[in-house]
């Protein structure tokens, strides 16, 4: 759909080349993959994710090593055996960032799914059959996962999350451009942070890639020309603070809104109905 051309609610489509790519909008992004049935930020997660989603959403922290590692938590207990396994590698932290790329190697990331079953999917014999055949799943590096998706076309967004420390948090943003480049997919990523001196730094590094700023609890003051002087071509909020005047505004000035985590049908419709570009969601599809 071209830059001009009017949506539904009609309002522009945003200018960022990124989002020009979509044939159709408002979009469907997998929220960490197809997380309601598969184990999240894990490439079963997103490959399960193909055909039913428009994007898909991930999050990557650093390694004790420096690699760009997809994993959402600071600890690893959720959603990883570590609390076992650490004792066997010598580790003492649970904090992914003490933890070298092959130490993370050694986890298994997908088999707490089939415990904690988060989303009942398992109960309610939601989940393909092959879910326990998929078991155990390996802590993907970013690089991995960039090579999986141009090679089946899928767009991806990047989130950067905070690691606490500036110079952290500058070398993340370092080593996210340096691996979407290395990929070439510099026009197929979207990166959004919470840290928005995170996102001045992907800009500053890398113009090419377009960022966008997630924001919950309140907007930030002078919201349009703050995300224009960010360089944000989207406004990533929270659903809780989505009204129609926050999306007609915020599309009218060019830039896409996309709202997270939306799981209720119902409300996805009347975020559509306001204009918003997308949703983020945990149930992409229904599971079968």
């Amino acid at each position: 759909m071209g830059s001009k051309e009017q949506t539904a609610a009609g309002m522009t489509e945003p200018a960022c080349d990124f989002f020009q790519r979509f044939a159709n909008l408002p979009l469907i992004i997998a929220h960490r993959g197809y997380r309601a049935c598969y184990p999240e930020n894990t490439l079963c997660a997103f490959a399960h994710s193909l055909g039913r989603s428009d994007m898909v959403e991930l999050d990557v922290q650093l390694s004790a090593d420096g690699v760009a590692v997809v994993f959402h938590d600071d600890h690893l207990t959720r959603t990883s055996n570590a609390a076992a396994l650490a004792p066997e590698l010598g580790v003492s932290s649970l904090a992914l960032r003490d933890w070298s790329l092959a130490q993370l190697r050694r986890l298994d990331v997908g088999s707490w799914f089939l415990a904690a079953d988060p989303f009942a999917s398992i109960r309610q014999g939601l989940v393909d059959g092959n879910l326990f055949d998929l078991m155990p799943q390996q802590l993907p590096t970013l690089a991995e996962t960039l090579t999986w998706a141009v090679g089946n076309q899928m767009p991806l967004n990047v989130e950067l999350k905070d690691m606490g420390q500036t110079r952290l948090n500058e070398a993340l943003a370092a080593q996210v451009v340096a691996d979407v480049r290395g990929a070439g997919a510099g026009t197929q990523v979207i990166v959004s942070s919470f840290n928005h001196h995170a996102l001045r730094a992907c800009r500053q590094a890398a113009p090419e890639i377009a960022v966008a700023a997630l924001q919950e609890g309140a907007h930030p003051p002078y919201l349009t020309s703050y995300l224009r002087d960010l360089g944000a071509c989207a406004y990533h909020p929270a659903d809780a603070i989505v009204d129609q005047a926050l999306v007609t505004i915020l599309r009218a000035a060019g830039f896409a809104v996309n709202a997270f985590t939306v799981n209720d049908p119902a409300r996805q419709r009347q975020l559509f109905a306001f204009g918003a570009t997308g949703v983020f969601t945990d149930f992409p599809e229904p599971c079968l």
